[in-house]
């Protein structure tokens, strides 16, 4: 069952000297976290995408990308608006449902429109 989450806000951290998770994006709806992008050095195996809930923060959505990937995504969440993270799971009875998910424009983008330029 696939969920979405909208988001206009984000947090960026970026680890150092660490083996595992190097590179943070939290997502926000104005002050609600809603899920975060975790960035792996490459030739990590990564693991599966998640929908994490309960928890404090409500339900929320993790994914995982290696870091070569972190300059799309930034540059994604910089210039592109209204965005999601969605991801698509088998609900279960956990904490945690794994699936595949995914960084996207919500709507239609008109070819050639880029936000943020003047």
């Amino acid at each position: 069952m696939p969920t979405t989450k909208i988001f206009n806000k984000y947090v960026v951290k970026i680890s150092g000297g660490n083996d595992g998770r190097v590179a943070l994006l939290s997502c926000y709806i104005d002050n609600s976290f809603v899920g975060r992008i975790d960035f792996f050095p490459e030739g990590t195996t990564l693991t599966k995408d998640y929908l994490w809930h309960p928890n404090p923060f409500g339900e929320y959505i993790v994914l995982h990308m290696p870091m070569s990937r972190f300059e799309s995504v930034i540059n994604t969440v910089r210039y592109e608006k209204p965005l999601i993270l969605y991801i698509s799971v088998n609900r279960g009875n956990g904490a945690s449902t794994q699936g595949s998910g995914y960084l996207a424009t919500s709507e239609k983008e008109p070819v050639g429109e880029q936000e943020g330029i003047l």
